[in-house]
């Protein structure tokens, strides 16, 4: 059965409670006999209110308050979700007591008169939410926009949705991080299915490894202007937390801090302990100016401070290295389109703005609405930024499937054989040591990977001679060499002492 029948069949069914919705501004309570009240989640995080013969809400301290469409029949309860678009059927027991939904149950904590049903336009999506809903997949950005318009949440959410495909599907495809290589391509006179299926394990432990740590975000294309204003009006008209929320990333995103600034306000009004008034907190009060990004042309130099954004201080110092203040950790700056650009070893880049009044904004998903303000003291000037050279990965080991092969590629200089060597190692028994030859290998090659994966190996074994090989493979590359950018971005010092602490923890049994 395929997902549209399957969808289309359970909104056939709900067809009949949909008409007790439709209805119950109208008949009397004593026909519905809805039981009005509160009731509690069976472990508390949730508070189900019943306010009326059609309507009532979910609340709960973790996230925004839910409204609620509801009809009774027997003792069943059609519930439609306005803010997911979530339709289920809960049933009443032990004489209206308790409510058993999803996978939970709620008690009657106080029974209550039921209140008058608000009034609700005929024909309009409030008054029949299941009928939005049969549409909900092929209604036009008009049609949203009107049910947005009449403060159904879902539609809003959609309507977001619907323009976020059609940006992204309006930009051309951009290049995989790891394009397919020739033996997994049928037509290819290398095609070779063993070998295809090994180097697919190595690339999806990679991929894998950065999405499970939130290092690596699917990149969100800018809205027109003309659908910013809009959805930014919407959110004003109808604040919504949810909503208003990803409004503001489109704004930010779009380069429209202000605006981003106004959405995020909107949506902490809708509860005090909404995230979005964290978010916004730094934010109030700014100057224009330190809202108004503006293109980078050079580096900065010294210290940033941001209360909000993922890292959130941050040292600018000689050619281009980062320092992320309390972090054993450096990265290496550049500037490209405009933004500055911080390198990390896994993942995607931290991005940054600068603004008209010289301060920083973060552009990427880890540091978005945050404001970096450059702090008292420090060097007035820092070295220009330096670049390096490096190799892409090749994957040029035809003997990967066989045992031994990928050695064997290695030892012949096919760089593939030292990838796969070196991941197999430390995937399989966490034998960093034995992965340590490979590695440099890879990296006296020119392939980054290479040296931060030897940098790795000093983090888990704390071997001294990895620091000494990463300098040795630096010096007789040459000043530009990858090495040398990976030698000069770890923070020795920190690291020693980060493995002395693990040491000492596990003598005293710690």
């Amino acid at each position: 059965m395929t997902s549209a029948v399957f969808a289309r069949r359970r909104f056939v069914g709900w067809r009949a409670l949909a008409v007790l919705v439709l209805a119950a501004a109208s008949v009397p309570a004593a026909a519905q006999s809805m039981a009005c009240g509160t009731y509690k989640q069976d472990d508390g995080h949730a508070l189900l209110t019943l306010e009326s013969e059609g309507h009532g809400f979910l609340t709960s301290a973790a996230s925004p308050t839910e409204e609620l469409r509801i009809a009774r029949s027997g003792e069943l309860l059609g519930m439609v979700n306005l803010a997911t678009g979530r339709m289920e059927q809960w049933t009443f027991g032990e004489g209206d007591r308790t409510l058993t939904g999803g996978y939970h149950d709620f008690v009657r904590e106080k029974a209550a008169a039921c209140k008058p049903f608000y009034a609700v336009e005929e024909g309009s999506c409030r008054a029949d939410p299941v009928g939005c809903l049969e549409h909900y997949y092929q209604a036009t950005p008009a049609q949203l926009h009107q049910w947005c318009s009449e403060d159904v949440p879902f539609a809003c959410r959609r309507l977001f949705e619907v323009y976020q495909e059609q940006a992204n599907n309006a930009v051309p495809e951009q290049a995989p991080r790891f394009p397919l290589p020739a033996q997994c391509k049928e037509a290819a006179k290398e095609h070779d299915p063993a070998v295809c299926m090994r180097l697919l394990e190595t690339m999806a432990g990679e991929l894998l490894g950065t999405a499970i740590m939130g290092l690596s975000h699917a990149p969100q294309t800018v809205l027109p202007s003309e659908q910013l204003v809009e959805l930014a009006g919407l959110c004003k008209q109808h604040p919504r937390e949810d909503f208003c929320t990803r409004v503001a990333e489109a704004q930010w995103n779009a380069g429209r801090l202000l605006e981003a600034r106004d959405a995020l306000q909107h949506a902490c009004g809708t509860r005090a302990e909404a995230y979005a008034c964290t978010q916004v907190a730094p934010l109030v009060g700014l100057s224009a100016a330190a809202l108004s990004p503006v293109p980078t042309t050079t580096l900065p130099c010294g210290r940033y401070v941001a209360e909000h954004g993922l890292p959130s201080d941050l040292q600018f110092g000689d050619a281009g290295v980062v320092q992320m203040v309390d972090y054993a950790t450096r990265l290496r700056a550049r500037v490209q389109d405009g933004r500055i650009h911080l390198r990390r070893d896994i993942g995607d880049d931290v991005v940054l703005q600068t603004t008209r009044d010289g301060s920083l904004v973060g552009m990427d998903g880890n540091t978005r609405f945050g404001h970096y303000t450059r702090q008292p003291g420090g060097a007035g000037a820092c070295s220009a930024p330096l670049a390096f050279t490096e190799i892409a990965q090749p994957l040029d080991c035809p003997t990967l499937d066989r045992e031994g092969g990928p050695e064997a590629c290695c030892k012949a200089g096919q760089l593939l054989g030292c990838k796969v060597a070196a991941s197999t190692r430390v995937r399989n028994d966490d034998d960093w040591r034995g992965a340590q030859p490979y590695y440099a290998a890879l990296c006296s090659a020119g392939v980054r990977d290479g040296c931060v994966g030897l940098a790795e190996v000093f983090e888990h074994t704390g071997d001294e001679g990895v620091p000494a090989a990463l300098k040795a493979i630096c010096a007789k590359g040459g000043a530009t060499h990858i090495a040398c950018d990976v030698d000069a971005t770890r923070d020795w010092t920190a690291l020693r002492a980060r493995l002395r602490a693990i040491a000492e923890d596990a003598a005293r049994g710690e």
